[in-house]
């Protein structure tokens, strides 16, 4: 039997998006939260996990680094930053152990390309660029 893919999004706008473009082609285990993450994906051990970056970066941020260093096969993870709240995303992604993060929101073949793609050396990094804040022109 394969690994499923888990997906951790607490919005379910968002969650049903993500179980959309990715059904296709894995099996998908759906979470609604950051919380009982943990233990669900140590229980079932999944390839992969994507998880979705919110408002406040640091819950998933955290898990990601949780589910990096717990167990003997870690899953690759990739986060989805909705909002753009990661500046750096190939920093976050090298510090929390992600295999990549896309920026912005995905279309369904943009989401199944992202998560193919997460098995590579180096961080994946997609979507489009953060834009730019009002505040920018201020802090020159």
């Amino acid at each position: 039997m394969s690994r499923p893919l888990v997906v951790v999004e607490p919005k379910t706008h968002r969650r049903l998006r993500i179980i959309d473009a990715l059904r296709a082609g894995h099996r998908v285990d759906p979470l609604d939260a950051i919380d009982g993450a943990l233990r669900h994906i140590r229980d079932h051990r999944p390839a992969v996990v994507v998880l979705g970056v919110g408002r406040r970066t640091e819950p998933a941020l955290r898990l990601a680094r949780q589910i990096r260093t717990d167990g003997s096969t870690p899953a690759l993870i990739g986060l989805i930053d909705w909002d753009h709240r990661i500046s750096d995303p190939p920093a976050v992604a090298n510090a929390c152990g992600a295999a990549g993060v896309f920026c912005g929101t995905p279309s369904n073949e943009e989401l199944a390309a992202f998560v193919d793609e997460l098995g590579a050396s180096a961080p994946v990094i997609h979507g489009e660029p953060a834009p730019r804040r009002w505040n920018w022109f201020f802090s020159r």
